[in-house]
C-alpha cells in the first residue's frame, strides 16, 4: 500500500460528545435535515474494518469510524455558506499503520481525530459564475490529477480561491489559486514524529511526503466544452508550486476528449486523455514525463463492459507525479503503486465489469501492470466492488483486491511479493 504515504492525539472530551450525540441521531431519527430560514444541518457516519495481509510490512487492521456533521446555509441573497467538521474513531489503533503514526504493520491511511473539513463562502452571479472562498473539495475530471480522496476516512480538501463559471450547457470554466492542502493524514501528522512512531529513536523528523498539511502557491485552470453527448473536450492546466514539499513542484498541461452515443440498444463510451509534465518551482528533479489514457466501454442496459490503458511514463528516471489526485482510484485498489511521486513510470491495462441488479451493484476489474522503462510484467491484480443499498439513507459495501507479483518494480519492495485486502462498510446517507 502506501509506500510514502485529526484533531490530535488528545482527544478532547467534546469531540466524543459530538460523536455519541451524532451516532445517536443518525441511528435513530428517519431524518435529521432541519431547514430553518435556508439552514441545512445534516449528520453523516460510515463504519469500515478494513485487513491486510502483507508478508513485507506485516498485516494489518483498521476498525474506523467516520461521524461527519455538515451545514449549509442558501436563501435568496447571492451570499451561501458551507461548513462541515469530520471526527475519526479508531477502536484498535495500535493494529495497524495509519502512516501518521507508522507501526509494523501495512499502511492504512486512517488516523484518529477531528478536522473541520470545509469552510467557505461563495458569492453567486447572475451570469452562471460562482467566486468560493475557504476550505473546499476540488475534483476535476476523473479525479487523475486534483481529487478529494474520499475513500479514506479523512478527505484531502484545500484552502482556496475558486472562480467558476457553468451555463449548465456547453462550457464549465475553473480558475483556482491553492493555498494549503489538507491531507488524508491529517492535522496530527507535524514535521515531528510522535513518540510511539517505530522511526522516532532513529530520525524524529517525518518525510514531507507524509506531511498532513502542504502549503501550496499553486494554480489550477480546467476549461471543459461539450457540443453534445458525443464530444467534449477538457483542456487543463495544473500549475503546482508545493512550498512543504519542493519535489512535488510540477507543471502539468493536457487535454481530454470523451463522448458516448447509443445507436440502438447499446451505449457505446470513449475518453482520450493526453497531459505533459514538466518541474517547475524549486523542485530539484528533471521531470519530463507524459500520460496518456484511452477508455472505451460498451453498455446494454445495466451491465456495462470497458478496456482502459493508463500510462504514467517517465524521464530521467523519475515518473509522472500526481501529488494531489485521488490515487486510490487508480492503479489497484490494491494500493501497491499508490506514490505520491515514483522514481519509474507504469503502465497498467485493464478490464472492468460492472452490473447492477435491483438493490445489489457490483463491479470486477482486472490489471496487469508493467515497468514503464523495461516493459516488464510488474504483476497483475483483481478486484471485486459489491455494494448493497438497503434504503435511501443506508448502504452496505464489501471491497477486495488480490494482487499477484510476478517481476515487480525494483525501486518499489511492496511490488515484490502477492498482497490481499479486504474491507467491510456501513454508510449513513454518505
Amino acid at each position: 500500500m502506501y509506500s510514502s504515504l485529526g484533531m490530535a492525539t488528545a482527544r478532547p472530551s467534546i469531540m466524543m460528545k459530538f460523536l455519541i450525540a451524532a451516532i445517536a441521531c443518525c441511528m435513530l431519527l428517519p431524518s435529521i435535515t432541519a431547514k430553518a430560514d435556508g439552514l441545512t444541518v445534516e449528520p453523516t457516519a460510515r463504519y469500515r474494518f478494513q485487513q491486510v495481509n502483507d508478508p513485507i510490512r506485516g498485516d494489518a487492521q483498521a476498525s474506523t469510524l467516520k461521524v461527519r456533521l455538515s451545514a449549509a446555509w442558501k436563501d435568496q441573497s447571492p451570499v451561501s455558506a458551507f461548513v462541515q467538521a469530520d471526527y475519526v474513531e479508531a477502536f484498535n489503533e495500535n493494529g495497524f499503520n495509519s502512516v501518521t503514526v507508522t507501526r509494523n504493520a501495512s499502511p492504512i491511511p486512517d488516523p484518529p481525530g477531528g478536522e473541520l473539513n470545509q469552510a467557505w463562502l461563495q458569492y453567486t452571479g447572475e451570469s452562471n459564475w460562482y467566486l468560493r472562498a475557504g476550505r473546499q473539495w476540488l475534483k476535476f475530471d476523473n479525479e487523475r490529477h486534483v481529487g478529494t480522496i474520499e475513500f479514506w476516512q479523512n478527505d484531502q480538501t484545500f484552502d482556496a480561491l475558486s472562480l467558476v463559471y457553468n451555463d449548465s450547457l456547453n462550457w464549465d470554466i475553473s480558475l483556482v489559486h491553492i493555498e494549503r492542502a489538507h491531507r488524508i493524514f491529517g492535522d496530527d501528522a507535524k514535521a515531528r514524529l510522535p513518540e510511539n512512531d517505530i522511526r522516532f529513536e532513529v530520525n524524529p523528523n517525518r518525510p514531507v511526503f507524509e506531511l498532513g498539511n502542504h502549503d501550496h502557491n499553486s494554480h489550477i485552470i480546467n476549461a471543459r466544452y461539450s457540443a453534445d453527448r458525443r464530444l467534449a473536450v477538457t483542456a487543463y492546466a495544473y500549475l503546482l508550486e508545493n512550498e512543504s514539499a519542493q519535489r512535488l513542484s510540477t507543471n502539468t498541461f493536457g487535454a481530454r476528449l470523451s463522448g458516448e452515443f447509443k445507436p440502438e440498444a447499446i451505449k457505446y463510451a470513449y475518453t482520450v486523455e493526453f497531459a505533459k509534465q514538466k518541474d517547475s518551482g524549486d523542485n530539484p528533479w528533471q521531470l519530463d514525463a507524459n500520460y496518456t489514457l484511452v477508455e472505451l466501454s460498451a453498455q446494454y442496459k445495466s451491465h456495462q463492459l470497458m478496456i482502459s490503458h493508463e500510462r504514467l511514463g517517465e524521464s530521467n528516471g523519475f515518473g509522472f507525479a500526481t501529488s494531489l489526485g485521488t490515487n486510490h482510484k487508480f492503479l489497484g485498489w490494491a494500493d501497491v503503486f499508490t506514490n505520491y511521486i515514483s522514481t519509474g513510470g507504469i503502465r497498467d491495462t485493464f478490464f472492468t465489469y460492472r452490473g447492477r441488479a435491483a438493490k445489489l451493484r457490483w463491479r470486477i476489474v482486472a490489471h496487469q501492470f508493467r515497468d514503464d522503462g523495461s516493459g516488464d510484467i510488474a504483476g497483475n491484480e483483481l478486484d471485486l466492488e459489491l455494494g448493497f443499498r438497503f434504503n435511501r439513507r443506508w448502504e452496505g459495501k464489501l471491497i477486495a483486491a488480490k494482487y499477484f507479483a510476478k517481476n515487480g518494480i525494483p525501486t518499489l519492495p511492496a511490488s515484490q511479493q502477492n498482497l490481499s485486502t479486504w474491507s467491510l462498510s456501513l454508510a449513513y446517507n454518505f
